[in-house]
C-alpha cells in the first residue's frame, strides 16, 4: 500500500518533547532538521511546509487569515509544479482537492472559518471513503471577528464531519506540522484539518525546516466500489473511518509537536497558538507545568492522562470555544483523576473574543493567585471593516444614487436594503449607513427574495421595495443559485450587481469573472451579463461615469413591478486591470 512509503516519515521533523516521552521518532534520513536562515511569518512557514510535502494542487476561496498561505504558494510554486487557483467557492475547492487526492496527488484547500461551512457538505461524506494522496484543509479561524461576521470555532464542524484537527503552537513548528499533516493524511487515508488563527499569521520566528516527503503515487487506485459512498455501505464506511481515527490517535500519542513540562501541581494546557501567547506572558522559572497541544482531535488520551495525573488544578487556554476543555473534562472523569479544570466553561476564561494578555493574566491569577506576572501591555490594531472605501471607488456614485432615488420615493423606510460581504460593507459606514440586512457571503439574493415574497403577503399597508446589493465575487460564489427562483417567483426585488471584476477586499484575487488569472496572465472572463441573460434576465448596464444615466436606470429599477436587475460596471481603483499585476 502507498501508506507504507509514507509511514517511515510519520514525524516530518526533528522536533522533540512529545508528551511524557523522551524517545526520538524513527528516521529514514540521517541529516538533522535545520532552521531557515531568516525569521518568517506564520503563513509563509505553512507554505514552506506544503512545498516540502510536495503539494501539487492548491485551491480554496480568499479570506483572512488564511489567504496569505495561498499567496505565498502562488509566488513560490511554478505552474509546472502545481496548479494554484482560487475556486468560485469553498465547496468546489474541496471537491477539486478530493479529486486530486483520489488521483494520487497531494492537495491543499485554503479557506477561512466561515468557508468551512460551505465545504462541509462534500467533506462530511469524503471522510467516510477517506483519501489516497494526502489532503489537508487549512482553516483560518478569526477570534474577535477582525474580518469575519462571526467568531466561529471551526473545530466543532470538523468534529461533525469526523475530520482530525491539529494546530501549530508557534510559528517555529508551523512548516514541520504542515508537512506532517500530509504524512498523517496519507498514512491513515484521512483528510486532515489544520487550524490556524489570526495571531499565528501575524507572528514571526525562526522556523524549523521539514523533511521533503517521498513523491506521491500519482495514480488513481482503481478498485470496484472503493470510492463510492452509498446508503448500503454507510455503516461499513464509518466503521473504517473510526478505525483510521483510532490508528491516528496512537500516532498522536508519540507526536513530537506536543511539548510538555512537568513542574509542580499546577498546570496550564495551551492549545495551538495560545501556547505562544502564553509564552509571551509567563516568565521562565514559574512553578507551572505547561503543555502546548497541537493534537486537538482526536486527543492523545494515554499521554494526556499521564501528564494530568500529578496535577491538582489545570487552566485550559484555547482560541474559540471550550473544545479541548470539554474533551479533557470527560477524560479526567473517565480516568478517575482529581484534577480540577478551569477554563471557558466556568467563565474563568471569557467565552467571547480573542485571547489577550489581559484575559490570560486573569486566568493565571485564578489558577494561582500567588503568581508574579509582568505588567500586561495590550497591542491593539484597527478593525479592518472600519476602513472607508478607496478614493475613486465606483461603488460610491452607485450607492449615493441609490440613496437619492430611495429618498425620492418616500425615504429609507419604504425600502429594505440587503448587503453582502465584500468591499460594499464600507457602504454601511457613515455617512451612507446603507444596510438594513447583511449576513454572510452569497446570501444577499436569497435573503432579498425571502423578504420580497413575505412583503407581498402583508395586509393593510404597501410593502417595502427590497434592494439587494451583490458583488461580483459573491455572485459567482453562491448568489447565482438564487437566480432561477427570483425569475420564477416574479418577486418585487431590485438587484444591483456591483462588478469590479476582482475579489478586491481580500487582496485582489481572481474569480471566474476576472480577466486575468492568479498569476496575472490574461484569460477570457465569464461575462455576468451573459450569465444573467441565460436565466432570462436582461440587466440594465450602468457606469458611475454617467451619473444621469445611472440615476435614470436606478429610478426605473425601483419602480419596476417585478424583479429588476442593474449591472454596474465599477472598475476597482486599487486593481484597475481586474486582478493582480503579473
Amino acid at each position: 500500500m502507498h501508506a507504507d512509503s509514507i509511514r517511515p516519515l510519520l514525524h516530518a521533523c526533528d522536533c522533540s518533547g512529545a508528551i511524557m516521552s523522551n524517545s526520538q521518532p524513527t528516521r529514514t534520513e540521517t541529516a538533522q532538521a535545520n532552521r531557515y536562515a531568516e525569521p518568517m511569518h506564520g503563513d509563509l512557514a505553512l507554505a514552506h511546509g506544503a512545498m516540502a510535502a510536495g503539494v501539487s494542487l492548491v485551491t480554496g476561496y480568499p479570506g483572512s487569515p488564511a489567504t496569505g498561505v495561498f499567496d505565498a504558494l502562488l509566488e513560490m510554486l511554478p505552474p509546472s509544479e502545481a496548479y494554484v487557483h482560487w475556486a468560485p467557492n469553498e465547496k468546489v475547492a474541496a471537491e477539486m482537492a478530493m479529486g486530486a487526492s483520489l488521483a494520487g496527488q497531494r492537495a491543499l484547500v485554503v479557506l477561512k472559518s466561515v468557508g468551512l461551512n460551505i465545504a462541509l457538505d462534500p467533506l462530511a461524506t469524503f471522510s467516510y471513503s477517506g483519501c489516497f494522496g494526502g489532503l489537508v484543509i487549512l482553516v483560518g479561524d478569526d477570534p474577535q471577528g477582525w474580518s469575519s461576521q462571526n467568531e466561529q470555532d471551526s473545530r466543532w464542524l470538523a468534529r461533525v464531519a469526523e475530520l482530525p484537527v491539529i494546530e501549530p503552537t508557534d510559528v517555529g513548528q508551523a512548516a514541520c506540522l504542515m508537512a506532517q499533516a500530509f504524512a498523517w493524511s496519507e498514512a491513515h487515508q484521512l483528510p486532515i484539518l489544520l487550524r490556524i488563527t489570526t495571531g499565528l499569521t501575524l507572528d514571526s520566528a525562526l522556523v524549523e525546516s521539514p523533511w521533503r516527503l517521498p513523491e506521491p503515487m500519482g495514480v488513481f487506485p482503481r478498485k470496484r466500489g472503493r470510492w463510492v459512498v452509498l446508503p448500503d455501505n454507510v455503516v461499513k464506511r464509518r466503521r473504517t473511518l473510526h478505525r483510521h481515527l483510532r490508528e491516528l490517535a496512537q500516532d498522536l500519542e508519540h507526536s513530537p509537536y506536543d511539548r510538555a513540562t512537568i513542574q509542580g501541581p499546577l498546570g496550564v494546557l495551551a492549545v495551538g497558538h495560545a501556547r505562544s501567547k502564553l509564552a509571551q506572558l509567563v516568565e521562565a522559572g514559574l512553578n507551572l507545568s505547561v503543555l502546548g497541544l497541537t493534537s486537538v482531535w482526536p486527543l492523545p488520551e494515554e499521554s494526556l492522562t499521564r501528564w494530568l495525573a500529578p496535577l491538582e488544578r489545570l487552566l485550559v487556554v484555547e482560541e474559540g470555544g471550550p473544545f479541548v476543555e470539554q474533551g479533557l473534562r470527560a477524560l479526567i472523569q473517565r480516568q478517575g483523576l482529581n484534577t480540577i479544570v478551569l477554563g471557558r466553561q466556568d467563565r474563568v476564561m471569557p467565552e467571547e473574543g480573542e485571547l489577550t494578555a489581559t484575559t490570560l493574566a486573569a486566568g493565571l491569577h485564578a489558577l494561582a493567585p500567588e503568581l508574579s506576572l509582568p505588567d500586561v501591555q495590550e497591542h491593539t490594531r484597527a478593525m479592518p471593516s472600519k476602513t472607508p472605501l478607496c478614493d475613486g471607488c465606483g461603488y460610491w456614485p452607485v450607492m449615493e444614487g441609490l440613496l437619492a432615488e430611495m429618498e425620492a420615493r418616500g425615504g429609507r423606510s419604504r425600502h429594505i436594503v440587503v448587503g453582502e460581504t465584500g468591499c460594499m460593507v464600507r457602504g454601511d459606514l457613515s455617512p451612507l449607513e446603507l444596510f438594513d440586512v447583511k449576513y454572510s457571503l452569497g446570501a444577499g439574493l436569497g435573503l432579498g427574495l425571502g423578504l420580497a415574497l413575505a412583503g407581498g403577503r402583508s395586509s393593510g399597508r404597501e410593502p417595502e421595495r427590497v434592494v439587494a446589493l451583490v458583488g461580483d465575487s459573491s455572485f459567482f460564489h453562491t448568489d447565482i443559485n438564487a437566480l432561477p427562483q427570483i425569475v420564477q417567483a416574479g418577486a418585487p426585488i431590485t438587484v444591483i450587481l456591483l462588478d469590479n471584476r476582482v475579489t478586491a477586499l481580500t487582496g485582489g484575487q481572481a474569480h471566474p469573472g476576472t480577466p486575468v488569472d492568479e498569476r496575472g496572465a490574461g484569460r477570457p472572463p465569464t461575462d455576468i451579463a451573459a450569465v444573467l441573460r441565460a436565466y432570462g434576465i436582461e440587466p440594465a448596464i450602468v457606469s458611475p461615469n454617467d451619473i444621469a444615466h445611472l440615476r435614470e436606470t436606478l429610478s426605473a429599477a425601483l419602480d419596476a413591478n417585478g424583479p429588476s436587475f442593474v449591472l454596474a460596471d465599477v472598475p476597482c481603483p486599487r486593481y484597475p486591470t481586474g486582478g493582480r499585476a503579473p
